[in-house]
Parts: C-alpha cells; sequence; structure tokens
C-alpha cells in the first residue's frame, strides 16, 4: 500500500513539472519588421525573409517581405550586395515598397532613398535598422525607426 502512495505521488510531482514547463523557450521567435512613416507606424506580423539571386552573377539579395496585422499594408525590403553578404551600412542597390493591399485606401510609396545599417547576417538569420525618404511618385515623405530582425528560409 505504502509502495502504490510513494508511486501516485512520484507520478504526481513529475506531471506538475512536466505541466509547469514553459512552452515558449523552446519555440522559435517571430519575426519582426517595422517602420513608420511620418508619424504613422507600420508593423508586420507576418514577416517572411530569403536570399535570392541577381541577374548579375555571384550579387545575393536579401529580401524582407511582410503585411500589417489588418491586411492593408504589404512591406518589402531588398538589399543588393555588392559583393559577399556581410553587416555594414549599405545604401545603393536599397529598396524598399509600403503598398496598399486594398488600393482603394491610402497610397502607395516607393523609396528614394533608403540607407541600411545591417548589424547581424549569417544563412540563417538577418538583423538591422533603416531610415530614409520614400515617394508616391509626387510626395516625398520621411521613413524613420526602420527595424527588422528576421529568420531567413
Amino acid at each position: 500500500m505504502r509502495m502504490k502512495l510513494l508511486m501516485v505521488a512520484v507520478i504526481a510531482a513529475s506531471g506538475i513539472g512536466l505541466a509547469s514547463c514553459n512552452k515558449k523557450d523552446s519555440a522559435k521567435p517571430a519575426g519582426t519588421f517595422s517602420l513608420k512613416v511620418d508619424s504613422i507606424s507600420y508593423n508586420s506580423n507576418a514577416t517572411t525573409a530569403s536570399f535570392t539571386d541577381t541577374v548579375v552573377v555571384g550579387k545575393k539579395t536579401l529580401i524582407v517581405d511582410g503585411v500589417t496585422n489588418n491586411f492593408s499594408y504589404h512591406l518589402q525590403l531588398m538589399i543588393t550586395f555588392p559583393d559577399s553578404i556581410h553587416t555594414g551600412s549599405f545604401d545603393q542597390q536599397v529598396n524598399l515598397s509600403l503598398m496598399n493591399v486594398q488600393q482603394l485606401k491610402g497610397t502607395g510609396f516607393l523609396s528614394k532613398y533608403i540607407k541600411v545599417n545591417i548589424t547581424s547576417i549569417n544563412s540563417k538569420y538577418a538583423e538591422g535598422t533603416f531610415s530614409g525618404q520614400l515617394t508616391d511618385g509626387v510626395i516625398e515623405k520621411p521613413l524613420t525607426d526602420g527595424t527588422f530582425k528576421v529568420d531567413i528560409n
């Protein structure tokens, strides 16, 4: 009888220990991609990133892609590396688009000038900040507080 009680106590203690494990510790962090145009913040809630080859042999482009949580805006940042993939500041071969998905509301913007500072990058992860000027073809607006932290597919 005591052996059964001891066994039940051990099983119960194990169950409590397992139930209290934090599953977030093993979960993969979600990618982040955000920016501010004038005083309006845009935050991607579905962010992906990948490398692609360009038409020019040997050039790689990092593409960070996202959509806002209300599916109103699509954000895309593309950085073509002049030689190898590495950290640093880039202002050539950098493009950003912020497009209204619904097209009936708001406007879309393309980069006029974007400067990206990549602080960490490898074949699986990239992190950095960016800022610059966007234009809708007529009006120019400042882009500030741009950040990305993404897993690369």
